[in-house]
């Protein structure tokens, strides 16, 4: 059994989660600048504290509107230890691709890279029926590339990764249909280095975090095991409590089955203010970014996996950007409504990120922010 596909994030599935963010019903959100935002978001904090403490899940949430006072809290396991919420590195899983999306599409903006590139420009050894994939294709699961070739734990370098993909038949002809793809985020690092000559993490960090010191999101870079998350005890770490180098990385370092498509570290705060930042424009143009839901040129579907992110349109028209990744030990689930600028993110144990994503929905859901 591989373990890549413990980062397939929800993705199309997600509509189920999605009405409590329509305009319609209790679920109206105040407008930035109200008064009543603070007594308001309190509420809301105060009741999603209330159900999570009673629930049992091991989990750290945040949550805030743009531009006001994010809140933190953390449950279950996660209080065992002497970090802050807002301290603790976690895994961002599958999440991680929003960011190599990001790197991608900072090289479109400055025209080294096109999105209409096809992967016999741009690796070499490439067979003949993978030739005419494209960067979209790669960036919108849409390249008929399988989810995985190997396991995340795996110590395999970039050379023998690619010919591994390469020899791998396709799932379907490219461009022809959606199939989540892991593979396809790591053949998107290994185009970044290819073209920049720069290895994919310390890329990500300058084109991502040019002035920080210790980049906001990253694998080696980023990590500390004194500020990493512990796993639960399951059977992939042989019922053991780990930090996640070791319950996730498989070693000290990030083999080629997980660079680029997941595994990468941030704290809730620093993983909130990237998205906040990607959807606001302030990372690459706001254009650029939401065509990835038009497949290039396609009207956009009322679910549909962009440059990294999830796009979930209702049939009132009101929009929502998602995504989620799971495995065995962790688990993350992003939210975000640009109509009220609530942005949501939970990290947790095992796949109970997902279960309180739930339980905060409902609750956002059941409390009027006026």
């Amino acid at each position: 059994m591989t373990f890549s596909s413990k980062f397939r994030a929800f993705l199309l599935g997600a509509a189920t989660c999605f009405a409590v963010f329509s305009t319609g019903g209790s679920a109206t959100l105040a407008a930035s600048g109200d008064s009543n935002h603070v007594a308001a978001t309190d509420r809301l904090v105060d009741a999603i504290s209330g159900k999570l403490e009673a629930s049992g899940l091991s989990v750290i949430v945040g949550l805030g509107r743009i531009g006001e006072t994010r809140h933190f809290r953390e449950f279950g396991a996660f209080r065992d230890d002497s970090l802050a919420p807002e301290e603790t590195l976690v895994d961002l899983g599958s999440n991680t691709k929003a960011a190599t999306a990001a790197v991608v599409l900072k090289h479109v903006e400055n025209r080294t890279l096109r999105l209409d590139d096809t992967l016999d420009t741009l690796l070499d050894g490439v067979p003949e029926d993978k030739k005419s994939i494209t960067l979209r294709q790669l960036l919108t699961h849409r390249a008929g590339l399988p989810d995985a070739v190997g396991s995340d734990e795996e110590r395999i370098g970039r050379e023998d990764y690619l010919a591994r993909v390469f020899r791998t038949p396709l799932l379907n002809r490219p461009g022809t249909s959606y199939a989540y793809s892991n593979v396809g985020y790591a053949l998107l690092a290994a185009i970044l280095e290819r073209k920049t000559g720069e290895a994919f993490e310390p890329l990500m960090a300058k084109t991502l975090f040019p002035d920080a010191e210790i980049p906001a999101i990253g694998y080696e870079t980023t990590y500390r095991e004194d500020a990493s998350a512990i796993s639960g005890r399951v059977w992939l770490t042989l019922y053991r409590k780990l930090p996640i180098h070791r319950a996730s990385w498989g070693g000290p370092t990030v083999g080629w089955n997980l660079l680029g498509n997941g595994g990468a570290v941030a704290t809730p705060p620093d993983a909130m203010t990237f998205y906040e930042d990607l959807v606001g424009g302030r990372i690459v143009d706001p254009a650029l970014w939401q065509g990835g839901f038009t497949h290039g040129g396609e009207v956009p579907t009322p679910k549909s996996y962009g440059f990294g992110v999830v796009r979930l349109q209702s049939s009132d028209g009101t929009i929502v950007y998602t995504h989620s990744g799971a495995n065995i030990v962790f688990s993350v689930d992003w939210r975000y409504d640009p109509n009220s600028g609530l942005n949501i993110f939970i990290a947790g144990l095992g796949d109970e990120a997902g279960d309180a994503m739930d339980i905060v929905m409902d609750q956002v859901s059941a409390i009027q922010l006026r």
